[in-house]
C-alpha cells in the first residue's frame, strides 16, 4: 500500500477514535434529519439517557447515558452519538 494511502488509515482512524462516544457519561446526540430531531429527545430519555443541555449545533441535545443501551437504536432514528468535552458542550472548563 502506498504511503497515502497508509497515512489516510491513519488519519480516519484518529478521527473515529476521537468521535467515538464514550462506554458510559457525556456524549453529544446529533440529528441527521428534520425527522430525527422531533424524536431525539424522547427516544433518547426512552434508551436510559439523561437530559443535560442543548447542544451546539441546531437540534443536537448533550445527555448522560450508556453507549450500548444508545448508539444503534438512535443511528435507527437516525441519530448519531458522538464523543464530547466539556468546554464545547456548556460545561465548565
Amino acid at each position: 500500500m502506498p504511503i497515502v494511502g497508509q497515512c489516510s488509515l491513519i488519519l480516519l482512524g484518529l478521527i473515529v477514535l476521537t468521535l467515538s462516544p464514550p462506554v458510559s457519561g457525556r456524549m453529544l446526540l446529533v440529528p441527521l434529519t428534520a425527522q430525527a430531531r422531533t424524536v431525539l429527545a424522547p427516544a433518547a430519555i426512552a434508551h436510559g439517557a439523561r437530559l443535560v443541555a442543548a447542544g451546539p449545533w441546531a437540534g443536537s441535545l448533550l445527555i448522560e447515558g450508556r453507549r450500548d443501551r444508545l448508539a444503534l437504536p438512535m443511528l435507527g432514528h437516525g441519530v448519531i452519538a458522538v464523543a464530547t468535552n466539556r468546554t464545547g458542550c456548556g460545561g465548565a472548563a
